[in-house]
């Protein structure tokens, strides 16, 4: 069916500018994307089931979670495989440069391996990054229709509550509670220091996962200074499972490598009425965020007591008291609370019914349970 759909005529093989019979480069990549084209403007069909793929491909990766990212992303590229396959069998850039008999079959199986790995996988990589970007930029309201999350739920926020976010302008600023997260790597100055090349290799990749993680849960990078990003949520449970996402990603990452090929972070988050301009938020909600931070172990998420209450039942994490501890120039510190996601919290002590907040300084405290 795929031959009798998809047949073609060998316009450019007639011209000599693809087809040739020698040559590694001409007879393997020139037409291997020759017939690739060739295909594509003989089907607009074709076309549309290849940006299709391309699409589908970056909502799996950028929205869900294994095993439904790796099923079905292996179930697209064995379908553009068998199909990519089936076509260049029946391609003139094949079948007339190629004894017949079982070299037409090898070197079909080779061109569609060939396309699915640049055509299909690397198109989708590039794509899936721009998006990224673009979000992360703070664009994401006009992406926002590219998040199937958005259309099965808005998280109990109505229209006007998700669009008064990005409203704010410098003329106009915005009121609006918003969790805020800030982010940085452990040592990286010293890291830095020590193989500059080694740690811009390992930003990149921190950067990556980063983005992806800010990405699915529906935040927005308001800026980076080398390692630290500065990020904000409509919701303290989307910040809570942002940060763990990512310290999770980062964790897998760092596993089975050398000391000196890993990184750790620090993540901390607090939510309170800041002010949108739009490409920045200020306040003293910001302030007790980015003081929070430093307090937090590495590999560790640390919240506020705001943030703590309002995802409690709603994310899949457990929430541990650490008490008040001072912050400079913040008059009225709030308690802190270390954030272990469930399969962490095996090893923590449950802590007696009545337990008071530890003061400043003290061993921490309760745990306290969903």
């Amino acid at each position: 069916m795929a031959e009798e759909a998809f047949t073609y005529t060998n316009e450019l093989a007639k011209t000599g500018a693809a087809a040739q019979e020698t040559g590694f480069f001409t007879e393997w990549f020139v037409n291997m994307f020759a017939g690739a084209i060739d295909i594509q403007l003989h089907s607009p069909i074709l076309t549309l089931v290849y940006a299709a793929v391309i699409f589908a491909l970056v909502i799996l990766r950028l929205y869900t979670e294994n095993p439904i990212k790796s099923l079905g992303c292996l179930a697209i590229y064995i379908y553009t495989t068998i199909q990519a396959f089936s076509l260049y069998r029946a391609s003139t850039f094949v079948t007339d440069f190629t004894a017949s008999g079982w070299q037409v079959t090898a070197k079909s199986l080779i061109f569609a391996a060939m396309f699915v790995g640049i055509g299909v996988w690397g198109v989708s990589r590039v794509t899936q990054s721009f998006i990224t970007a673009l979000v992360t930029m703070g664009l994401g309201r006009l992406l926002a229709p590219l998040n199937p999350l958005r259309l099965l739920g808005k998280l109990g926020k109505s229209e006007k509550e998700l669009d008064a976010m990005e409203e704010g302008s410098a003329k106009n600023p915005k009121r609006q509670m918003t969790a805020i997260m800030f982010t940085d790597i452990v040592g990286y100055s010293k890291q830095m220091g020590a193989d500059e090349a080694a740690m811009v290799k390992k930003l990149s990749i921190h950067n990556e996962i980063m983005r992806n993680q800010i990405v699915r849960n529906r935040g927005t990078v308001i800026k980076t200074i080398g390692d630290a990003f500065m990020v904000r949520f409509r919701s303290a449970e989307n910040a809570v499972q942002c940060a763990l996402d990512c310290q999770k990603g980062i964790g897998d990452y760092n596993k089975g490598k050398p000391a000196n090929d890993q990184f750790h972070i620090r993540i901390g988050v607090h939510m309170g009425e800041v002010i949108h301009t739009g490409t920045d938020v200020f306040g003293e909600g910001v302030n007790i965020a980015a003081r929070i931070e430093p307090q937090c172990d590495p590999d560790g998420v640390t919240v506020s007591d705001v943030v703590a209450n309002a995802a409690r039942n709603k994310v899949p994490a457990h929430f541990m008291s650490i008490g008040v501890r001072p912050m400079k120039n913040i008059a009225k510190p709030p308690e802190l609370f270390k954030v272990f996601a469930i399969e962490e919290q095996q090893s923590a002590k449950v802590a007696k019914p009545g337990a008071q907040a530890a003061p400043a300084g003290a061993a921490p405290g309760g745990v306290f349970k969903i």
